[in-house]
């Protein structure tokens, strides 16, 4: 994977995901397949050599990276430090764009992603009714809120919801109810 990355001389500014504020944004890329151990690892380090470089208007952003249930990549920036400009977060939309070609991947796919039998699936944004209706989601159904999702602290209690409790969804069971 060879992404081109500005050689400015600045400090290395990639933290572990683990250790960046529950504030920091969080911006999610959600993949149209699974990806590989390989592909996940090809990800990490590319994403982290591009962070490590990560700047707006020439001022370092301290970010991180990762990759959860091998299909969601979610990059994060701590901005307590510096904020992300326009350009910066069209760099970070412009690194996904370049990792998907590169490994044949959309990671700006918008179907809802759910858990079924302990898998994930996929459900066309456009067909969510027509899945509830079938009963390959149900109420109590995990899905995954990749939209409302602002931050660290966001993604760890909000990421994933019942899909009774879901915005786009709820109003489906509501009416089975009634």
């Amino acid at each position: 994977m060879r992404l081109r990355i500005h050689k400015k001389k600045h400090r290395i500014m990639f933290k572990d995901f683990d250790k960046m504020p529950m504030l920091s944004r969080v911006w999610i890329y959600q993949s149209n397949r699974p990806l590989t151990a390989k592909e996940e690892n090809i990800v990490h380090y590319t994403l982290k050599g591009a962070i490590e470089q990560w700047n707006a208007h020439g001022v370092p952003l301290l970010g991180s990276v990762q990759v959860l249930q091998s299909r969601f990549v979610i990059v994060a920036l701590d901005e307590n430090m510096n904020q992300a400009s326009g350009c910066s977060i069209d760099a970070s939309t412009h690194w996904l764009k370049k990792l998907g070609e590169e490994l044949s991947v959309d990671f700006f796919d918008r179907s809802l992603i759910y858990e079924k039998d302990g898998l994930l699936e996929s459900a066309p944004v456009f067909g969510l009714k027509a899945v509830v209706e079938s009963g390959a989601i149900g109420p109590e159904t995990v899905v995954f809120n990749s939209l409302g999702i602002q931050n660290i602290s966001q993604l760890q209690t909000a990421w994933k919801v019942q899909a009774d409790k879901f915005p786009f969804l709820a109003k489906f069971f509501s009416k089975q109810v009634a």
